[in-house]
Formats: structure tokens, C-alpha cells, sequence
């Protein structure tokens, strides 16, 4: 919860009750039990309408959370409850429906606001910490399940479907409770665990992209199966072809672009998989320009899973350590990645970069000093630190010296507010313009010197 919404949350304004209680006019504060369990994706929202509500009382979840303040309150209207009922509505699903009428309960335990920006600081750290532990326990549970799933389609057994399923719902889970910790830590591959791990990943990247979209629940949970069994099909393929350091000979090559079909009959006959997962093994390899395989498919014949599984994919793959090469930095990612034009949808190789709030050098953004600015590259010092080369005042419509800012997620300012549109600012060629910003300082100065304006038309 951010501070401003818990400072505006005192201690009698949390209710939870029960979905039969639920009623037009209330305002939902929570949700119990996963995200997969319910049909929303906004955490706060008033309850309006007669299909909000139907939708919330036909849902999988026990019960949720309102804010009488900002809302309707229960009937009832009982005084509160103890702290620790708070904490088990908030932290863990109730064990089970009807029992009993609301339960008003108090928060002020649970929900205090921190004390400083300090407090707030250690207590996101914390939070973190805490994630990344949960995270490694659950990529450590679902790549051991993984590689179940290759050994039994390597004997000829079916593929548990359904352990996929779960494995996904708990992997989405932990995105919705903090996204980077678990697409974080599933980046460090080792050698022999890369393809397994790779499905993991690909199945997290899925998921938050697919939030970030705002997909339909449904949707979202059979992407992430999607991802973990996308690559099913390399157990068609012998590792040493897949682990090889160096280029492949053209019967190496036929064998790996064999995999999606090969992968797609696997599916086919496994009961149980969902269409989304097929449809991503089989075009995960494909491009928007037609060049990719085995379909060659392009442009609008590329289902939105296959031009998101072709982004997430290639994202995971370039930022892991092959035998062949290092791991790109995600800066280095996405910078290279919009350059190989024709590979990707790029609308949405854009939406993918903000999914994960990183920006590809040479994207125009906003930050929080008020200024805009570009992204020149990487600090160097942690992956997702970027350097932003500012150079425009927002508020005074005028151009500023440009001037390098690091950018680190962690810091609350100056922080990037998101991407702009160059279009909005009007500015004279915008593509001159990025050019010189990326350019070396002494070229800087030398298009200065010749007068050329960096300004935009009609606002300065």
C-alpha cells in the first residue's frame, strides 16, 4: 500500500465481509486469496454497477475487504474487531465461506503509515527481501517441476497439465505482490538448468506483461502456461546442439527449428492444455516482417500471444548468460531489440518495456525534476540504473544545457515518470534532435555552435 493511501485509511474504516454482503455503492480496499481468483485488476475501486457486483459475488474468492469511508458500510455496523483479524484478511485466504456476518476490524497494526520517507524506504527494502526469498522457493519448486515435465515427454508420458496450471497461479502471485523480485531472480541461470529456467522466466515475463495489458484473468493465467510449456519441444533436441558454444551447421539448425512443431504435437495430445499454449509453441519464433518460422507468418496472421511470446522469449534470452555470450544488461535488451526492425510488433515491444519500467537508450521520458529528458545508457552500476540525459524544461517550455541525471528504481528522485511523446512536444525533427543528444559531447557543441534549435515549434 503507498503511504498516501494509508494515511487516508484510519483505523475503524476497514471492514471484511463476506460476498453475499457485497453491495452497489461499497468501496473494495481488498481482495482475499490470489489475483487469479477474482475478475478485477485495480486494487481500489467503488462498486457501481449490477455487473461489478455480480462479478465479484460469482468469483472464487471468500470474502474482501471495504472501506466504509469511501463507501458504503456494512449493515450490520458492529464496532471493531482485534489487529490480528485485520492480518489474516490481509495476508491469507479465509478458510471458508459463511462464517458468520462482517467483521469490522481494526488496522492501525497492519496498515500504519511510516513515519518518514526513511521508514518508507526500509519498509519497501524489506518488503523486497522478503519477496525475493519467496520467489526463490517458488522458482526452485516450479524448475524442479519443469524438468519433470521434459523427462516425461521424453518417456512418452503425458504432460501434467494442471501441476502447470497451479504452478503459474502461484508464479502470478508473486508477481502481483511485487513484479521484479521473481523476473529478477529467474535472470540467473546456470549452465545446465538454462532451457528449464527459461521456461520459468517466460512464463513470469508473460504474466506481467499480460497485467500490464490488462488482459482478462483467464487470459492471463493460460499465457503464463503458455510460457512454462512454450519450450517443450526441445526434447526433440539434444543438449549438445542446445548448449553448443559455437554457430550451428545446417542440419544442427534444421533440428532446433524443428521444436515448435514438435512441441505443438506434444500439446495436442495432452489433455488439458490450453489453446493459448499451443498457439505460443508453435509461433513463438516467428516475426512481424514474415521471416521468422516454421509458419512464416506476418504481420496480422501473428496472434497477440505469438507476438508477445516472440518479445518475451528473445528478452530472456539475450539477458541470461549463454555459452555463446553474456547476459545484455535490460537496457542493452530493449535498445538492441527495437533495432532489429521487423522482428518484433514494436507497439508492443514498447508496452513490454513498460511493463518492466525499463527504457531502451534513445526513448524520450519524463522525469520527476519536471524536466525531459533521453536515455543515453546504463550506469553500470545495477541493471535497471539508467543515465537520462535531461534537456528540456516542462514547466518554462524552454530548452536547458543538457545534463546527465542517474536514474536508479530504488531512489525516489529524480525518478523517470514515464515515457513521452515526441509528437506532444512537437519538436523539429525529432530524429536530428535524438541524434545529437546521443552523440559524444564535443558533437553536441559543434551542432550548437552551427544554431541548429533543439526547442519545439510554437512552445518556446
Amino acid at each position: 500500500m503507498r503511504a498516501d493511501q494509508a494515511a487516508a485509511t484510519g483505523p475503524e474504516m476497514l471492514v471484511r465481509i463476506e460476498l453475499k454482503d457485497v453491495e452497489i455503492g461499497m468501496f473494495v480496499h481488498a481482495f482475499e486469496g490470489s489475483w487469479f481468483d477474482h475478475p478485477f485488476w485495480r486494487r481500489y475501486f467503488r462498486v457501481e454497477t449490477q455487473e461489478q457486483l455480480d462479478r465479484i459475488r460469482n468469483s472464487d474468492i471468500d470474502g474482501i475487504i471495504i472501506d466504509d469511508e469511501r463507501g458504503r458500510g456494512p449493515a450490520d455496523g458492529r464496532e471493531p474487531d482485534a489487529p490480528a483479524q485485520m492480518q489474516r484478511a490481509a495476508r491469507a485466504p479465509a478458510s471458508g465461506r459463511g462464517q458468520g456476518k462482517a467483521k469490522p476490524v481494526r488496522t492501525a497494526a497492519v496498515f500504519s503509515p511510516p513515519h518518514s520517507p526513511a521508514d518508507e524506504a526500509s519498509r519497501r527494502r524489506t518488503g523486497y527481501v522478503g519477496e525475493c526469498r519467496r520467489a526463490k522457493r517458488t522458482i526452485d519448486r516450479t524448475c524442479a517441476a519443469v524438468v519433470d515435465m521434459f523427462d516425461d515427454a521424453r518417456l512418452g508420458r503425458a504432460i501434467g497439465v494442471r501441476r502447470m496450471v497451479r504452478l503459474a497461479g502461484t508464479i502470478g502471485a508473486s508477481i502481483e505482490r511485487d513484479s521484479k523480485a521473481l523476473i529478477n531472480l529467474v535472470r540467473l541461470k546456470e549452465k545446465d538448468e538454462y532451457t528449464y529456467l527459461h521456461s520459468v522466466a517466460v512464463c513470469a515475463l508473460m504474466i506481467n506483461f499480460a497485467r500490464h495489458l490488462e488482459l482478462d484473468p483467464q487470459q492471463v493465467e493460460d499465457l503464463g502456461v503458455a510460457g512454462l510449456l512454450h519450450d517443450i519441444g526441445k526434447v526433440a533436441v539434444s543438449d549438445q546442439i542446445l548448449n553448443k558454444p559455437g554457430g550451428l551447421s545446417k542440419d544442427e539448425m534444421r533440428s532446433v527449428r524443428s521444436h515448435p512443431v514438435a512441441g505443438y504435437r506434444l500439446l495436442a495430445s495432452s489433455p488439458g492444455a490450453p489453446a493459448l499454449a499451443l498457439e505460443l509453441c508453435l509461433r513463438h519464433h516467428e516475426k512481424v516482417d514474415g521471416t521468422g518460422y516454421p509458419g512464416g507468418l506476418k504481420g496480422d496472421e501473428l496472434s497477440l500471444a505469438a507476438r508477445m511470446g516472440a518479445i518475451c522469449d528473445v528478452y530472456d534470452a539475450v539477458t541470461s548468460n549463454r555459452p555463446y555470450k553474456r547476459a545484455w544488461t535490460p537496457c542493452e535488451a530493449l535498445t538492441a531489440m527495437k533495432q532489429w526492425e521487423g522482428h518484433f510488433d514494436p507497439v508492443l515491444l514498447d508496452r513490454f518495456a513498460d511493463s518492466l519500467g525499463i527504457y531502451a537508450v534513445g526513448t524520450l521520458v519524463r522525469l520527476s525534476t519536471g524536466e525531459l529528458g533521453i536515455v543515453v545508457g546504463s550506469t553500470g552500476e545495477a541493471d535497471e540504473d539508467v543515465v537520462v540525459r535531461a534537456f528540456f524544461d516542462c514547466a518554462m517550455l524552454a530548452e536547458i544545457e543538457p545534463v546527465d541525471r542517474a536514474i536508479a528504481p530504488s531512489a525516489e528522485h529524480p525518478r523517470i515518470v514515464g515515457r513521452d511523446s515526441p509528437s506532444f512536444w512537437r519538436f523539429d525533427d525529432w530524429e536530428t534532435l535524438r541524434a545529437r543528444l546521443l552523440a559524444p559531447p564535443e558533437a553536441r557543441e559543434a551542432a550548437v555552435g552551427e544554431g541548429r534549435p533543439i526547442g519545439p515549434r510554437g512552445l518556446a
